[in-house]
């Protein structure tokens, strides 16, 4: 996993700082070239909750938070099978409540994650919004695996994708969930109460069997109603996470780059505030839902 990660090539001049711990998780801190003080992406890596690590992140989160004019923050969150869940999801919660009792401004932070690492982030904002913390600016969700109890009910149908299929899925979700319940909104945060999180960009790729959770969590988020948005971005000839393959693919510096932009522009301080702390939140006026088709 770690090969295929540290493929992706980060901007010329970005500076990577010596591991340190943040509420007890080993991070990797990137300083891109564009980065402006004070401006934080917290990228929670994918990997199947089992695979990757923040180092081997390093490019995509680098490439990303470059766009977004921000540092990036990449913690090495408790894996599976040794730790299942709630393990990971309990220890970026601590991870990203310590940032902010360290100074980072929520209004200036967004959090982003491919794959579990997208479902992860989800999973967060809602744990978050549910504690009445301080949320996030905005949320990027890269290919986000969003809804495990599809994998372990035997479900999933079958894309193009050339490297995920329904069997391995399957066999990545139990050791996550352990004794759990697979729908748990924390575990499949398709499924969970939609109300009251940050504005979302989500990126989903056709070829890719996971792309279906991305179109569960639209139609369930135009379905519920409440506060926030929502922007779909599909990539139909693409695989999963093709967004790894940035400095290779035309089409992944592209996404990667207007990705950045957009969760650079929802951190923006010239710009009025937009997180909101979830007690505030009044869940009254239908969700803004902009779905966009890309081509590569």
């Amino acid at each position: 996993m770690d090969g295929l990660a540290t493929a992706a090539r980060p901007p010329a001049g970005t500076v990577y700082e010596a591991p340190s711990r943040i509420a007890g998780l080993t991070i990797e801190r990137v300083r891109p070239p564009r980065e402006e003080s004070g401006r934080v992406l917290l990228f929670l890596h994918g990997g199947g909750y089992a695979l990757g690590s923040a180092r081997g992140y390093r490019g995509l989160a680098g490439a990303l938070a470059d766009a977004a004019r921000m540092q990036a923050v990449i913690p090495d969150y408790p894996l599976a099978p040794e730790n299942p869940y709630p393990r990971a999801l309990r220890d970026v919660n601590d991870l990203y409540l310590q940032l902010i009792n360290d100074g980072v401004d929520p209004q200036h932070l967004v959090v982003a994650g491919d794959s579990a690492g997208g479902g992860l982030t989800l999973a967060l904002a809602m744990t978050l919004r549910d504690q009445g913390a301080p949320l996030p600016a905005g949320l990027g969700l890269i290919c986000p695996w969003l809804d495990l109890a599809s994998d372990t009910a035997g479900t999933r149908a079958a894309g193009r994708d050339p490297l995920v299929i329904p069997k391995m899925t399957a066999e990545w979700a139990t050791p996550y969930t352990g004794q759990a319940d697979p729908a748990d909104p924390l575990i499949s945060p398709a499924r969970g109460v939609l109300a009251g999180l940050p504005p979302i960009v989500m990126h989903s790729a056709g070829r890719d069997p996971i792309a279906a959770d991305a179109d569960l969590l639209e139609r369930r988020f135009a379905a519920a109603g409440g506060s926030g948005s929502l922007s779909h971005h599909r990539f139909p000839t693409l695989w999963h996470d093709f967004h790894l393959q940035i400095g290779f693919l035309r089409s992944a510096d592209t996404a990667v780059a207007s990705l950045g932009a957009t969760l650079g522009d929802l951190a923006d301080p010239r710009q009025p505030d937009h997180a909101t702390p979830a007690a505030a939140v009044a869940p009254a006026a239908p969700p803004r839902l902009a779905t966009q088709l890309a081509n590569d």
